[in-house]
Order: structure tokens, then sequence, then C-alpha cells
């Protein structure tokens, strides 16, 4: 049964990946590195779960890579935003928040 499902589940994934890369869609070359980066950390990541005495910051590895990843982008955001005020396209005029730190 977890086999059949399995295929099912791999199946499915590959139509979307399918119908993305027929798009043209960016979408399907993420999900390419995506996969490949993933099936790299479980190949890298085995021989540590072998291990009899679990390390005590193996469990909590996908939440420090995760707060590491959203920290670093919200930093290059900071460092690489936008100096000027963003424009509606239809008025030409400037953002709420300019007006209102204006005032």
């Amino acid at each position: 049964m977890t086999a059949s499902l399995t295929t099912f589940v791999l199946l499915g994934c590959m139509l979307l990946w399918i119908r993305a890369w027929q798009r043209g869609s960016q979408l399907a070359t993420g999900a390419v590195i995506g996969a490949v980066v993933a099936l790299g950390a479980v190949f890298a990541f085995r021989a540590i779960g072998a291990a009899d005495p679990m390390p005590v910051w193996l469990p909590a590895l996908p939440f420090a890579l995760i707060a590491t990843t959203l920290f670093a982008f919200g930093l290059l955001a900071w460092l690489w935003g936008d100096e000027q005020p963003h424009r509606t396209q239809e008025s030409g005029r400037t953002d709420q928040l300019e007006s209102a730190t204006a005032e």
C-alpha cells in the first residue's frame, strides 16, 4: 500500500512538473534545483541519522536553517531595498505611506 501511494505521489509531482515545464515557468527549474538539494541532503544526513547517540542539534537543524535563510533574505531586502517611493501607474501619485510621513 505504501509503495503504491508513493508511486502515485511521485507520478503526480512529475506530471505537475511536466506541465510547468511546458508553460516555460521558472517553477519547473526551481523544482529541479530543490529536488537535487533535497536528495543531496538525504544522502548527507543519512549517515548522521544512523549514529547511535543522536546529536542534540540534529532535530532542531531544519528550524535553524529556515530561520537563518529568512534572516538572510530580510537582510538582503533591507540592504538592496528601493530608495525611491513606489508610484501607482494610473495616477502617478506616491504611496500613502510617504504622504502620511510627510505630514
